[in-house]
C-alpha cells in the first residue's frame, strides 16, 4: 500500500509539472511587502460562476442549486470568464475556496477534503487551475488560495480521507471540542465532527508540509489563506510558512487582538477578526467611533499592522447588510452604512478583503445563506462605489502602506491622515445619520494654502493654520489628496 502511494505521489506531482502550459516561467512568490498594496476579491467558486457545466456532477454529487447546502456549479472556468468582471472593480488580487478533492454532497465549499493530491472535479482539473492562474496573472491579478491543515471531512469512524492520510494514528480521537476556552481542547478536539489530524505525529506534520510545498509550487499561486488556524499548535505553523514559502494570511477566529496576533509571530499575516467587530459594531450598529481608536491601540501587537486582513463580513458570518441596523424609522435603509464601512477598510492600515456579491447588496444571513449565487450587474450601484474606492486606492501609496495617524474622534466621526514619500491622504468619516461639520487640525506635511481634493466627490478644502474644514453628508466618507 506505502509502496503504491509513493508512485502515485510522484505520478501526479509528475503529470502536475507537465500541465504547466504557461508561455513564461512560474513566477517569484510575492513578498508581504508586495501583498500590502493589494486589495482582495474572495471567491466561493462553487457559488461564483458556472463556466463548464459538463463537470456540475462529478463523482456522483450532482449539483442542485434548488438546495442551499448543495454543490450549485461554479468552476474555475467561470472565473476566468469573469475576471475582467473584477478587474473592473479594481481588485488586483483574489483569494479562491480550496480546491482539494471532496467526498459529499455537501462539500461545495471545499473545506472537507478527502484527496489532497487531487483537484475535485467539480471545480475543473489540475490544468485548468494553473489556466486561472495564469490568466489572472496576465491581468494583474494576484491569486489567493484557501488550505486546510487542521482536518480532513467527516469520514471516521470506519473510513478514513485517501492514502496517506488514511491512518489511525494520523489523527486525535477526542471528539468535538468540550470547551472552547481550553486551548487543549480547540487544538486537539473535532471542529463539527471533522477528522482533526495530529500535527504532533512526525508522519503527519512532514506530509502536509510535503503537500504544501507540492501545491504552491504546481498551481504557482501568490499567497496562502490558511483555515482554522488557532486549532493547530503554533509551532507546525512555523515550519508550514516555512515550507510552503510563499504569503501566508491565516484564519484565527477571534475577537481578541492579543490572542489573534500572536499567530503573526508564526505565519505571515491574520484576517483581523477584531477589527471586522469593531466595524460590526461602529459603522453596522452606529456606535461610537471611539472603539476604533480603542483597536488601533492595539496594532503594536501584530508583527506587521499593514498586512492584517480588513472584511466586513465574510462566508462564516452574517453578510454586513443582513446584519446592519438601518436608519432609524427606515431599517431597510443600509446601503449608508455599508458605504461608510467599505470606505473605511478600503483606507485603513491592512489589507482590504470584499467577499463575492457586496458589490451586487447581497444580504444573505447566517451559512448557508450567506453563501448565494452570483449576479453579475457592473453597473450596480455598489459595483461603481467599490471601484471608485479601489481606483483611489491603488493611485496612491498612502493608502497601501503609507504611516497613519488619528487626526480627529468623537462618537459620529473619524478622521486620519496616511503619508508616504510625499503622498498625502486625509481621510474623513461620518458615522451619523446626519450632515456634519469639522475641523481637523494638526495636519502633517501640508503647508498652508495646500487645496485637498475630495476624490470621492468634487469639493475641494484649503489648508488653513495646518487645519482643514468640510462637511459632510449622513455616513459619508471624503478623501482628500493634493
Amino acid at each position: 500500500m506505502w509502496m503504491r502511494w509513493v508512485l502515485r505521489t510522484v505520478v501526479i506531482a509528475t503529470l502536475a509539472g507537465l500541465l504547466w502550459t504557461g508561455s513564461t516561467p512560474p513566477a517569484q512568490a510575492l513578498t508581504s511587502t508586495e501583498w500590502q498594496k493589494k486589495s482582495i476579491y474572495f471567491i466561493m467558486t462553487d457559488r461564483f460562476s458556472d463556466g463548464d457545466p459538463s463537470n456540475n456532477n462529478y463523482g456522483g454529487f450532482a449539483s442542485d442549486k434548488s438546495d442551499p447546502r448543495k454543490w450549485h456549479g461554479g468552476d474555475f472556468q467561470g472565473i476566468i470568464n469573469q475576471l475582467d468582471y473584477i478587474k473592473g472593480m479594481g481588485f488586483n488580487a483574489i483569494w479562491i475556496t480550496p480546491v482539494t478533492m471532496q467526498k459529499s454532497a455537501n462539500a461545495y465549499h471545499g473545506y472537507w477534503t478527502y484527496d489532497f493530491y487531487s483537484v475535485d472535479g467539480h471545480l475543473g482539473s489540475m490544468a485548468k487551475l494553473q489556466e486561472l492562474v495564469q490568466t489572472a496573472h496576465s491581468k494583474g491579478i494576484s491569486v489567493m488560495l484557501d488550505v486546510v491543515a487542521n482536518h480532513t471531512g467527516d469520514f471516521q469512524p470506519g473510513s478514513y480521507a485517501a492514502p496517506p492520510f488514511d491512518k489511525h494514528d494520523w489523527y486525535h480521537h477526542n471528539g468535538d471540542v468540550q470547551d472552547w476556552n481550553d486551548q487543549w481542547w480547540v487544538e486537539n478536539g473535532d471542529v463539527a465532527g471533522l477528522d482533526d489530524l495530529n500535527q504532533e505525529n512526525p508522519a503527519t506534520a512532514a506530509e502536509l508540509k510535503n503537500w504544501i510545498r507540492w501545491l504552491v509550487q504546481t498551481t504557482v499561486v501568490d499567497g496562502l489563506r490558511v483555515d482554522t488556524v488557532k486549532h493547530v499548535p503554533k509551532w507546525f505553523w512555523r515550519d508550514f510558512d516555512a515550507a510552503a514559502n510563499t504569503f501566508t494570511i491565516g484564519e484565527v477566529y477571534s475577537g481578541d487582538p492579543a490572542y489573534v496576533a500572536d499567530y503573526t509571530n508564526y505565519l505571515d499575516a491574520v484576517l483581523d477578526f477584531p477589527m471586522y467587530y469593531t466595524i460590526k459594531n461602529v459603522f453596522g450598529h452606529d456606535q461610537s467611533m471611539y472603539q476604533i481608536r480603542d483597536r488601533y491601540a492595539d496594532d503594536w501587537r501584530y508583527q506587521n499592522k499593514f498586512t492584517n486582513g480588513l472584511f466586513i463580513d465574510n462566508h462564516d458570518v452574517p453578510r454586513f447588510l443582513s446584519d446592519a441596523t438601518g436608519r432609524p424609522g427606515a431599517s431597510w435603509d443600509k446601503w449608508p452604512q455599508l458605504k461608510a464601512a467599505l470606505g473605511f477598510i478600503f483606507t485603513s492600515r491592512g489589507i482590504p478583503i470584499v467577499y463575492q456579491g457586496t458589490e451586487q447588496g447581497f444580504s444573505g444571513g447566517n451559512d448557508p445563506y450567506n453563501r448565494e449565487d452570483m449576479v453579475f450587474n457592473p453597473n450596480h450601484e455598489l459595483y461603481k462605489y467599490i471601484a471608485k474606492l479601489n481606483s483611489i486606492r491603488n493611485a496612491h501609496p498612502a493608502l497601501q502602506d503609507g504611516s497613519q495617524e488619528e487626526k480627529w474622534v468623537d462618537d459620529t466621526f473619524y478622521a486620519f491622515q496616511r503619508s508616504k514619500n510625499g503622498d498625502e491622504v486625509v481621510v474623513m468619516i461620518n458615522n451619523s445619520w446626519n450632515s456634519q461639520t469639522r475641523t481637523i487640525p494638526n495636519l502633517s506635511n501640508l503647508p498652508d494654502g495646500t487645496v485637498l481634493y475630495n476624490r470621492m466627490g468634487t469639493d475641494t478644502a484649503t489648508v488653513n493654520n495646518g487645519a482643514i474644514t468640510s462637511t459632510l453628508g449622513p455616513k459619508e466618507v471624503k478623501i482628500f489628496t493634493k
